[in-house]
């Protein structure tokens, strides 16, 4: 019989020896939109002129230079969701290190003191004591690789984790440029709504000077509305003020500082710009750049992983156990080699009834896994689609840059040209009035625009990748065997 067992024991240990590479996962399968996006050699907007910085490893200098360099180091230090979000990829790596764990055998160290009281046959009681020591070994030896197989979606998901801390980095580093983008926009408004209510004031001073004079070429009704004039421009300050205290505020909360921060020490000034083609690449490189399309993948990839897992369930399962203890009626005796007791013992498990759970719970997984595979071609397509609207905004913008500034120029001096011809009373004051709103509405859609532009370029350097001199790294998915 003993023979029989060391037998049944070399039989098991072989089976695990043959089949300790096999694995039921499914090989996987790239989206056809995927393979399509791949090898397409060019994005359609590949004319396309923007700005941006030499360094596109720290994107933001070309939108912020130093100061919102400045802003990027504390946000990276003090932000509370990057916090979070290193946080989750520790659990993620945490939950990697158990399923490896699971994988290994288990060791567990036994002592144990008993003291017992027994009555003789005498009647007389008596007192003896027991001492064990020694260890237990279990192993689930894994055939058909369910545990391998969860081993690599939790490492799969470990990776994605890593991954997505990068993509929340410079979405969090986006967002910081886009608020500190609109605060310095905020700031030139309040400044040109102070510059044109002292226009305002300026025009309606020397109105009403010259109509205290007795001049016949102005009546009171052109300083009452000169008057209305200097009154509207007032009436904006206030609001564009407590709009710009709020968007400082905005940045304080990202930042993770106390209220006022950053209005205390706030300059706000755009870098400025330098015209240069868009190192875009090809589609296949945005892919490979992407954090959240390389998420996407892995994603699937893990959910791959874990049909196999799941499909491992269907089968058997061999464990094996042994112990190796030893026991003494006294300390000193105790790991005395006569006195210990070795087993070991293997257990064949399969499942008989489990009412269609584990099938369901196979179709539950492969149901997923389809559906992350279309997530990965949505993503994809996503990427794509952001980089050709990125650049064809840009392209746009650009050209209505240009016409704002040969506008701007223009009305510049055409208020100049007013205010003299008013001074030497050759005009009326509607006139003035009309150049000096004309203006300011110019001035106010250059400022817009320079927000819009830099937005887009935020938009442009986020859709190829952030930090494109960063790698995404290589995923080698499972091989089906």
């Amino acid at each position: 019989m003993r023979n029989f067992r060391d037998y049944g024991m070399v039989i098991g240990l072989a089976i695990c020896a043959i089949t300790g590479g096999c694995t039921l996962t499914p090989a996987p399968e790239t989206p056809p939109l995927v393979s399509d996006i791949r090898t397409s050699g060019r994005f359609l907007q590949t004319q396309s002129k923007i700005t941006a910085p030499a360094d596109t490893g720290a994107w933001w200098l070309g939108v912020g230079g130093k100061e919102l360099d400045a802003l990027v180091d504390i946000l990276r230090r003090n932000s509370l969701a990057l916090r979070e979000a290193r946080l989750q990829a520790d659990q993620a790596k945490a939950a990697a290190r158990i399923a490896h764990g699971q994988r290994l055998p288990s060791v567990a160290a036994v002592t144990e003191a008993s003291t017992n009281r027994r009555q003789g046959p005498n009647g007389k009681f008596s007192w003896s004591e027991a001492y064990t020591a020694g260890l237990l070994v279990d192993f689930n030896t894994d055939i058909f690789g369910g545990l391998r197989a969860a081993e690599r979606s939790a490492r799969l998901s470990a990776l994605a984790g890593e991954i997505s801390l990068r993509a929340a980095e410079q979405r969090e580093i986006a967002l910081l440029s886009r608020n500190w983008v609109s605060a310095v926009s905020l700031q030139r408004r309040a400044d040109l709504a102070r510059r044109t209510a002292e226009s305002f004031r300026s025009t309606y001073d020397l109105t009403r000077q010259r109509y205290e004079a007795g001049s016949t070429a102005v009546s009171a009704s052109d300083v009452q509305i000169a008057r209305q004039n200097l009154e509207s421009a007032l009436v904006d300050i206030p609001q564009i003020d407590t709009d710009l205290t709020q968007q400082w505020l905005v940045l304080d909360e990202q930042l993770a500082r106390m209220p006022g921060e950053t209005g205390r020490s706030f300059a706000g000034a755009l870098a400025p710009a330098v015209r240069f083609d868009a190192p875009v690449g090809s589609p296949a490189a945005l892919l490979a750049n992407r954090p959240d399309v390389a998420v996407a993948e892995l994603r699937y990839l893990a959910a791959l992983e874990d049909v196999g897992a799941a499909r491992a369930s269907l089968y058997p399962g061999l464990s094996l156990a042994a112990s190796l203890t030893f026991q003494a009626d006294t300390p000193g005796e105790l790991f005395d080699w006569d006195r210990h007791i070795a087993s070991l013992a293997s257990s064949l498990t399969a499942p008989v009834f489990q009412g269609g759970r584990l099938k369901a719970q196979v179709r539950l997984k492969e149901a997923r896994a389809a559906e992350l595979a279309s997530a990965f071609a949505r993503a994809a397509l996503a990427a794509v689609v952001d980089v050709e609207i990125a650049l064809a905004e840009l392209a746009g913008l650009h050209q209505q840059k240009q016409l704002l500034d040969a506008a701007l120029e223009t009305a510049r001096l055409s208020n100049e040209i007013a205010k003299g011809r008013y001074g030497q009373g050759l005009i009326s004051i509607l006139a003035v009035l009309e150049t000096q709103r004309s203006l300011n509405a110019v001035e106010q859609n250059v400022i817009l625009t320079d927000q819009v532009i830099a937005n887009a370029r935020i938009d442009l350097y986020l859709s190829l990748g952030g930090d494109w001199t960063g790698s995404i790294p290589a995923v080698e998915p499972a091989q089906k065997s």
